[in-house]
């Protein structure tokens, strides 16, 4: 049989040795809230970067959305007139030269049973167009007919003319 001091050493040990397992579970269970309160932290870290991002990422588009607007300077009516008479005088004069001395073949065959019937034709396409009265043409637009044309364009393609006079957000 044990000692009464043996029996109360292997207590006292016992008790030692509940008191380093109770302070090791302590320990772990503050370790455990520890990174329980880290990861939440985290997580909410997260959706306010994630809210962070959202707000940019629309700020982002609000930005391109306004880049793909065209603007551009406001321009004096006269300027815009005159550079809109060039662009057609231009646009016709070139027309009148790739027209100028064309010859047009025009060749039609077609046939019905025994029956046939054949076409033949050259067009000289200066016999055909006055090219001169075209290019006099050009240069007897108004301020008002190129004033119109202009707006019809702008609204026709959804333009911001920015012409003095000529659109209507002067």
């Amino acid at each position: 049989m044990q000692s009464a001091q043996e029996s109360l050493a292997e207590l006292r040990a016992a008790i030692r040795y509940c008191e380093n397992a109770i302070s090791a579970a302590e320990a772990t269970i503050k370790s455990i809230d520890f990174r329980q309160q880290l990861a939440k932290q985290q997580a909410m870290n997260k959706q306010e970067s994630t809210g962070r991002e959202v707000a940019l990422e629309a700020r982002v588009k609000e930005l391109e959305a306004q880049l793909d607007k065209a603007t551009m300077p406001v321009i004096p009516r006269d300027v815009a007139i005159a550079i809109f008479r060039e662009g057609v005088h231009s646009g016709v004069a070139d027309a009148c030269s790739m027209l100028a001395g064309v010859e047009i073949d025009i060749e039609e065959d077609d046939q019905c049973g025994d029956f046939s019937v054949s076409f033949s034709r050259s067009i000289d396409l200066r016999d055909e167009l006055d090219l001169d009265w075209m290019r006099d043409k050009v240069g007897q637009c108004n301020e008002e007919f190129v004033a119109d044309a202009l707006k019809g364009l702008c609204n026709f393609l959804n333009f911001e003319c920015r012409i003095h006079g000529i659109d209507d957000n002067d």
